[in-house]
C-alpha cells in the first residue's frame, strides 16, 4: 500500500506573459540506480552575507570595513545586554508588515504570484503518517521519513547549501551514497535535488513551497527497500526593482525525487541509510548562465527602453502539482 501526505494546491492565474514560455530543464538525467554493494532551516545572518560577499571579492574591502564592523559589534552587544536585563517574559511578536526591500520599502515579493498561497518552505515539508509497511516496522518508517524531511530541508532551503556547502546534506545520507553523490557538487549536476544561490546579497529569506510525499515497500536489485517519492515546487524570492511586476522576483524549481532506504538486514553497514535513486527538476525565471555554473539566480527580460523588467515568460503549469510538469526549455 502506498501512503501519501495531504496536498491541497491552490494555484492562481499566472502573471500576464509578454515573452514565450521560459522553463529551463535542469539535469534531467536519472541518477545511478541504487547498488547492493558495497537540520532545520536557518535564515542567513548578516555574517553569512558578509562571508559570501568577501569570498566573491577576495576580501579586498574587508580592511576598510573593519572599523565599521567593529562598531556594529559594540552596538549589537549593547542592544543584546539591554534585552536580557530588561526582563519581561513576553517575547516580541512578528511584524505584520512585509519584508523591506533594499531601498527600505515594504513589499510582499510573493503577492500576485502562483506561490502567494504556498507555506513557508520548511512548514511545507509535511510527512505522511508513519505506518508499518511490508517488512518495515512503524518505527523504521518513521525514521526513514524523518531522514527524507531533513534531507529536503538541507538540500533546498538551508543557508549552508545556498552558500555552497553540501556537507550538512551529505551527512544525512548512507555512507556509500554520500561518497557517490559528492562528485555532483564538483560537476554541477546536483541541481535536480539541491539549490545553491548565485547572489545571496540579492536573495531574500523566506522561500515558500508546495509538495506531496508518498512511500511504499518494494525491492531494488533483490534488496528490500522503503521507497519515498517527493514532488515539490520551491519558490525563491529575490530583491528586484520595485517596478517589476508580480512574480518577477521569484525563481521556481519543481523537482521529483525518489529516495530509498534499504532494509538494514539486507545490506552491509556502509549501505544502510538514505539514498537518492532518481531525481529531475525544471526551473522557471532562472538565469541560464548561472544554472550552467551550478547557481540559481533570477532571469529578466528587458521590456522597453526604460529597462522595465518582467519575469521570463508564462510559468505555465510549473506551480501546479496537479498538472503535468512543463517540458518547454530555454537553457
Amino acid at each position: 500500500m502506498e501512503h501519501t501526505s495531504p496536498n491541497e494546491p491552490t494555484p492562481t492565474d499566472p502573471v500576464e506573459p509578454p515573452p514565450p514560455a521560459a522553463v529551463a530543464q535542469v539535469n534531467p538525467v536519472q541518477l545511478p540506480e541504487w547498488m547492493r554493494s558495497s537540520q532545520t532551516e536557518r535564515q542567513p545572518t548578516g555574517w553569512d552575507r558578509v562571508r559570501f560577499f568577501s569570498a566573491r571579492h577576495n576580501g579586498a574591502l574587508m580592511v576598510g570595513l573593519g572599523p565599521v564592523l567593529a562598531l556594529l559589534m559594540v552596538v549589537g552587544g549593547v542592544v543584546l545586554v539591554g534585552r536580557i536585563s530588561g526582563g519581561g517574559g513576553a517575547s516580541a511578536s512578528a511584524s505584520p508588515t512585509p519584508p523591506l526591500s533594499r531601498v527600505g520599502e515594504p513589499r510582499d515579493l510573493f503577492a500576485g504570484s502562483p506561490a502567494a498561497s504556498f507555506a513557508p518552505a520548511e512548514e511545507a515539508v509535511r510527512m505522511p503518517a508513519a505506518k508499518g509497511t511490508g517488512p518495515f516496522t512503524e518505527g523504521q518508517v518513521r525514521t526513514a521519513l524523518e531522514s527524507v524531511r531533513k534531507a529536503l530541508i538541507e538540500s533546498r532551503v538551508d543557508t549552508s547549501m545556498f552558500l555552497g556547502d553540501p556537507e550538512p546534506f551529505l551527512a544525512l545520507l548512507a555512507p556509500d551514497a554520500r561518497e557517490q553523490l559528492r562528485s555532483d557538487f564538483s560537476n554541477n549536476s546536483f541541481l535536480r535535488y539541491a539549490t545553491r544561490m548565485a547572489s545571496p546579497s540579492e536573495w531574500e529569506p523566506g522561500a515558500r513551497a508546495d509538495g506531496r510525499i508518498s512511500y511504499r515497500a518494494t525491492r531494488a536489485n533483490g534488496i528490500r527497500v522503503l521507497e519515498v517519492s517527493t514532488e515539490f515546487v520551491w519558490a525563491y524570492p529575490f530583491d528586484v526593482d520595485l517596478r517589476a511586476p508580480a512574480g518577477a522576483s521569484l525563481v521556481a524549481v519543481r523537482d521529483s525525487v525518489v529516495w530509498q532506504v534499504p532494509h538494514p538486514d539486507d545490506v552491509p553497514a556502509p549501505a544502510r541509510g538514505l539514498w537518492i535513486t532518481s531525481a529531475d527538476a525544471v526551473t522557471w525565471n532562472a538565469d541560464c548562465a548561472a544554472l550552467r555554473d551550478g547557481w540559481v539566480h533570477e532571469q529578466f527580460w528587458v521590456a522597453s527602453a526604460h529597462q522595465d523588467r518582467i519575469p521570463a515568460g508564462d510559468p505555465g503549469t510549473i506551480f501546479d502539482l496537479d498538472a503535468p510538469t512543463p517540458t518547454t526549455t530555454r537553457c
